[in-house]
């Protein structure tokens, strides 16, 4: 995604070189990132890579399949150190080399380790949509000067929380809250730094509806490439009929419903998905799901807020802001939060930022003003 998996980390993290000045700071804004990777075994020959919190998001997903002829890797995470890790862990399964690379779209987190696998393997095909590429190439050279802008905020608005004991909502913060305020600060600063030398690496294959690689050699796994309107257009999802799993990058957004495409269009492709014969999906971010359960959830949320803006607007309310202070889609929140405290306090947010979308895609994109 381009926006944190955990905002209230973004809002907090906006406070630290300002106001702290303590010895613990200093050490801790120098301590080496080290990437965390833990590998599942999905199916024969399909393995998942789940990365841990990168001071950006709070982990990341990348899936490597194991054929006769060659490795295909799907998403390279958000830092070329965390690729580096990937790349290690596949070192550890096979020899054989890395073919192709899919990125599923074109946010950072999910390429901005390719250039670790084109150095490895010069060879290597980049696969994204045409619609994706096209992305990457308008924002590739946007990542690296709009996070180290953000840097001084965040710091400031650290430093903040950290004098106060509160968050940038007047919340009290307890001891542990602010412990991992502290813990995020210093991947965050990591982070930034290592942003400005990535390499940016473009798709060299790219498509436009489907790409089937299909099988090559005895035994291997068939490879369907997707395009869908996930949370940014032209996302690819990968299916592996054999094995049955779906790997769907951030076409599921766990665990908040988020999206910037139009929201009916990302609640069609989730509806589509949902009817393939699977029995593992595989978000761009969080635990792999053995049901469908987690994708109807947002499929539902997104096709509710659409239809609730409508009412609102019949009634009639022509404001942004007055259709979202009447549209309250709170009946869904314990459903994606499970009461948990952190996401219980972005939910709103995050609800808002679809009702406004879905406002825009229900009356042409146009915005009435006061």
């Amino acid at each position: 995604m381009v926006a944190n998996s955990s905002q209230r980390w973004l809002r907090v993290a906006a406070a630290l070189m300002l106001a702290t000045t303590s010895v613990a700071a200093q050490s801790t804004s120098s301590a080496p990132f080290v990437p965390e990777i833990v590998k599942t075994q999905l199916a024969d020959g399909v393995f998942l890579l789940a990365g841990g919190p990168d001071g950006y998001v709070d982990g990341t997903n990348t899936v490597v399949v194991v054929n006769d002829n060659g490795v295909l890797v799907f998403d390279t995470s958000t830092r070329p150190s965390t690729a580096r890790a990937i790349l290690g862990e596949i070192r550890k399964i096979t020899d054989k080399p890395v073919r192709y690379v899919v990125n599923s779209h074109w946010h950072p987190d999910h390429w901005s380790g390719n250039e670790v696998f084109a150095d490895a393997f010069p060879n290597v095909e980049f696969i994204a949509t045409e619609q994706a590429k096209t992305y990457m190439l308008n924002m590739g050279n946007f990542f690296a000067p709009r996070f180290k802008q953000r840097l001084p905020k965040t710091e400031a608005a650290y430093a903040s929380e950290i004098a106060t004991g509160k968050d940038a909502d007047g919340s009290t913060l307890s001891p542990k809250e602010l412990a991992d305020e502290t813990t995020f600060m210093t991947r965050y600063r990591t982070f930034v730094a290592e942003t400005q030398t990535v390499r940016r690496t473009y798709p060299t294959l790219t498509y436009v509806d489907e790409l089937r690689l299909g099988h090559v050699g005895r035994g291997n796994q068939e490879i369907v490439l997707m395009s869908v309107t996930g949370d940014a257009e032209g996302t690819t999802v990968m299916y592996l009929p054999q094995a049955k799993v779906l790997v769907t990058g951030d076409a599921v957004s766990y665990p908040l419903p988020y999206t910037t495409p139009p929201p009916s269009r990302h609640a069609k492709s989730l509806r589509t998905l949902a009817r393939l014969d699977v029995d593992a999906i595989v978000p761009g971010h969080g635990p792999v799901f053995r049901d469908r359960s987690f994708i109807n959830l947002e499929a539902e949320f997104l096709e509710t807020t659409v239809a609730r803006v409508q009412v609102s607007l019949r009634k009639p309310l022509f404001l942004l802001a007055d259709v979202q202070k009447d549209v309250n889609m709170d009946d869904f929140r314990v459903r994606f939060t499970k009461d948990d405290p952190t996401l219980n306090k972005q939910f709103a947010g995050f609800a808002s930022g679809v009702v406004r979308l879905a406002y825009l895609e229900s009356r042409d994109n146009q915005e009435s003003r006061p």
